[in-house]
């Protein structure tokens, strides 16, 4: 059996035993701390950038501003076709292949991006609504594919062990954008706001593309260890539609609590889910360093899988403890009326975040061993019995009635992969020899 597959080699032949310096792991936990302080940051951030563009440009520009951002933003992550979980999950392993695979991912999400913002140009009745000036409209597929190429750059970071750069990166444009608002606060146009935004996530999002493309480079002399490309094609079809069904949730909740209780108690409800959806943001930061990491080649996923476990346990007790004291007290202060309408739900969901979290364990095992369908049918169940339950008691009990349902949905969700995350941890945790010396897994039903 070989025993160097993925290893460079010299022009004599002999095998290198260590990886380049540069491309070996800087660790599972300093990759999840920058990821997770990238989120914090940016969303901080994006709060500041939105205080000051309320005080230097009228209100009616802002809210045309956030509109075509928030649009161009929504449609920029349907361009990404869900492309960054399989970057994370083999760009790893992708050796000289890196640099096509992400050239190539780029360019088709490009030209999604240019499709879908031409596409909603066309369709949209509110066009006169939305831009101002022709101008706008007109560059507003541009800015679609500039939001989409900036997007898509965070997992192919991750997926080439660059966490660091992502935080770097994410951060660098938070802080960036805020200096237009101020510079061109005389134009009173939501071009500026949305035109400036659009520039400088250009620039750095070119800026971050010359830099992974060098890293790719730098794969030139390892040997790639990817999958067959119709297991490549089956994971990328799986993670796509798992993708499609998380996004039903947050679109649907909102339509359900206007529609039985009020666009007042949406409001209440929008804060609280706010605080609660924070918490998913720090798991899938440790998430996604995981599986670049247990994915690596030579990775010793035993070890990972211990490491793992104590992050999300710390995460897991700090999002709970922060959820069940913390968001009644913030509740409180906004105003005594979010407090009393949302602070049983924020409660309920401290607990859902526990439950939650075992669940999120199963996915992370699923997509390192490449076992998506029964992951796909759990998310499936996990939405359906959200949406079901919620409809069913936010009548009769309020807000709370949304908690309810999201806890009912997880505890069904672990019922169901109880015996396949324990089947699959006894896998993760078997100390391996050499990742060289595991066979290929393939995507298959748990």
């Amino acid at each position: 059996m070989a025993t160097d597959r993925g290893l460079p080699r010299r022009s004599g032949g002999d095998t290198v035993m260590r990886l380049p310096k540069r491309l070996t792991a800087p660790g599972l936990e300093s990759n999840a701390a920058a990821l997770m302080a990238s989120s914090v940051a940016t969303g901080a951030l994006g709060l500041v950038y939105w205080a000051v563009a309320e005080r230097f440009f009228d209100t009616a520009e802002v809210g045309r501003a956030s509109a075509v951002i928030s649009t161009a933003t929504m449609l920029a992550s349907v361009s990404c076709l869900s492309l960054g979980g399989a970057y994370q999950r083999f760009l790893p392993v992708a050796g000289r292949s890196s640099g096509r695979l992400v050239i190539g991912g780029l360019a088709l999400t490009s030209t999604v991006a240019l499709l879908l913002g031409s596409l909603f140009l066309l369709v949209n009745p509110s066009n006169d609504r939305l831009f101002a000036s022709p101008a706008e409209k007109t560059l507003f597929p541009l800015i679609v594919l500039t939001f989409a190429v900036y997007a898509l750059t965070d997992p192919i970071l991750t997926g080439l062990r660059l966490a660091k750069a992502v935080a770097v990166k994410n951060i660098a444009l938070s802080v960036l954008k805020i200096v237009p608002v101020v510079a061109l606060a005389g134009t009173g146009s939501a071009l500026a706001l949305s035109g400036s935004w659009a520039v400088l996530a250009l620039g750095v999002s070119a800026a971050a593309v010359f830099y992974l493309l060098r890293v790719a480079r730098a794969r030139r002399d390892l040997e790639p260890q990817l999958p067959p490309t119709r297991e490549l094609w089956a994971f990328q079809g799986v993670y796509f539609t798992m993708t499609l069904v998380v996004t039903v949730t947050p679109l649907v909740l909102p339509l359900i609590v206007v529609s039985q209780l009020g666009t007042e108690q949406n409001a209440y409800f929008n804060l609280a889910w706010t605080m609660c959806s924070a918490v998913g943001l720090l798991r899938s930061g440790v998430g996604s360093s995981f599986i670049v990491e247990a994915s690596a080649p030579h990775a010793d996923r035993a070890a990972l899988f211990h490491r793992l476990i104590r992050m999300l346990g710390a995460v897991a007790a700090v999002s709970a403890t922060g959820l069940a004291v913390g968001g009644p007290v913030v509740l409180y202060v906004v105003s005594p009326d979010y407090f009393h309408a949302a602070a049983g739900l924020v409660l309920v969901m401290a607990v859902e975040s526990v439950v939650g979290t075992v669940v999120i364990v199963y996915f992370l095992v699923a997509q390192v061993l490449r076992r998506l369908r029964l992951m796909l049918a759990v998310q499936i169940v996990i939405v359906g019995t959200t949406l079901g339950v919620t409809t069913t008691l936010v009548p009769e009990v309020g807000l709370i009635g949304v908690a309810w349902g999201s806890l009912t949905a997880q505890v069904v969700a672990l019922i169901i992969v109880a015996l396949p995350l324990r089947r699959a941890v006894s896998e993760m945790a078997r100390p391996s020899e050499t990742a060289t010396d595991v066979a290929p897994e393939s995507v298959s039903v748990e």
